[in-house]
């Protein structure tokens, strides 16, 4: 009897303190929701005129099922009582950025050096491409922090940048303080619908701004375009402002390289259309974590991001969006250990850096598997 107590009491602190976070959670999201322009604002002529743009939400071009409150209660039980190896118990390799690989910029080369998740430092054809970075430790004061040490760069330290592209903005992809302080080094900065409004409230000059929609294409200067192009995804700060801002991913495409960066984005029909479109590709950043069979529509599984590779005709594909922080219930090694497989499978070559490190996009590129020890390691000592 004393046993059916005492779990009868750690169940209703348990239930107690779980209702707490939600109420805590709901409160704070409240404040963090996504900044808006009024609806006078001469900027929401091109968003009310945009196709996937209906009663103020953006649309997928396949519709997907919306998380509500009561579908959210068992998932996040499961990220406070789940373990399954989320983080390391190891420390995992990482090095400091070498920022004279950035700052050399060079007209015929292409360079990605990954910052972590999805932040990646991008040198191709002699522009310097900032992709949604989040150059701080933690994705927002209530979430969670790398578990793969501290940012591998100093902000002061980077040269000046001639493009800064935005997928959505979500938390781990749009970084408020990381843009307050790098927007002065900044020539341009490319965004989702809507998105540009968290830009000037973080203190972005308004003419730096572009916003664009799906299938939209940006002329840098001769020979060098920039295409913001569909993905599989949602947007929104907090609880109550789901899908009011666009997301999408970008094609880089200079006079010598093309690069693909997906953002985030579930497996979909739009990555042969945009193989079509715009492939073949030198490289594809392609999102590759968090996912989870409850909201497979919004994040691919490891073997669908292999097969979106091929759809997008790409020649290198670089995992990312995985190894940095905890955001899902499968074990940190989980995304690169299947995507490998599925690319040996398939035939693909892969890029495999670890943070900070700079990796030069040619024929003498090979992978450099540094999670097989660590991962073997693990299953021994079990």
């Amino acid at each position: 009897m004393k046993i059916k107590n005492i779990i009868k009491k750690i169940m209703k602190i348990s239930t107690i303190a779980l209702a707490l976070m939600i109420v805590v959670g709901m409160l704070f999201a409240q404040s963090c929701s996504s900044a808006k322009y009024s609806t006078e604002d001469i900027k929401m002529e091109k968003i009310n005129d945009a196709e996937r743009y209906k009663e103020n939400k953006f649309l997928n071009y396949t519709p997907s099922p919306e998380m509500n409150f009561v579908k959210m209660l068992p998932m996040m039980w499961d990220f406070m009582f789940t373990d399954n190896d989320r983080k390391p118990t190891m420390e995992l390799p990482t090095q400091k950025v070498d920022i004279s690989e950035i700052t050399n910029v060079k007209s015929d080369e292409l360079k990605v050096t990954w910052i972590g998740h999805s932040s990646q430092i991008i040198n191709i054809d002699g522009k310097l491409i900032l992709a949604d970075p989040v150059f701080d430790n933690k994705t927002v004061f209530m979430g969670p922090s790398r578990y793969n040490g501290d940012v591998p760069l100093n902000l002061e330290d980077l040269p000046e940048i001639d493009v800064v592209i935005i997928s959505h903005n979500h938390y781990d992809h749009l970084n408020v303080s990381t843009l307050e302080k790098l927007h002065p080094k900044v020539k341009r900065f490319l965004t989702p619908l809507m998105v540009g409004a968290e830009l000037e409230k973080a203190g972005v000059p308004r003419e730096k701004i572009t916003e664009l929609n799906w299938w939209d294409e940006v002329q840098i200067d001769d020979g060098f375009m920039i295409a913001f192009t569909p993905a599989q995804h949602f947007s929104g700060r907090g609880l109550f402002d789901r899908d009011e801002t666009l997301w999408g991913s970008y094609v880089l495409q200079g006079p010598k390289h093309k690069v693909y960066f997906s953002g985030d984005s579930g497996y979909f029909k739009g990555f042969k259309e945009i193989g079509e479109k715009y492939g073949p590709f030198d490289i594809t950043l392609l999102e590759c974590g968090a996912y989870n069979k409850k909201w497979h529509y919004v994040h691919m599984m490891p073997e669908e991001t292999a097969q979106a590779h091929v759809d997008l005709k790409g020649k290198f594909l670089q995992p990312m969006h995985w190894g940095t922080f905890d955001l899902a219930l499968h074990a940190w090694y989980d995304p690169i250990v299947r995507v490998s497989k599925a690319a040996d499978s398939l035939g693909i070559k892969l890029s495999t850096p670890i943070v900070g490190e700079t990796i030069t996009i040619d024929e003498n590129l090979t992978t450099n598997r540094w999670w097989e020890n660590l991962v073997n390691n693990k299953m021994a000592s079990k």
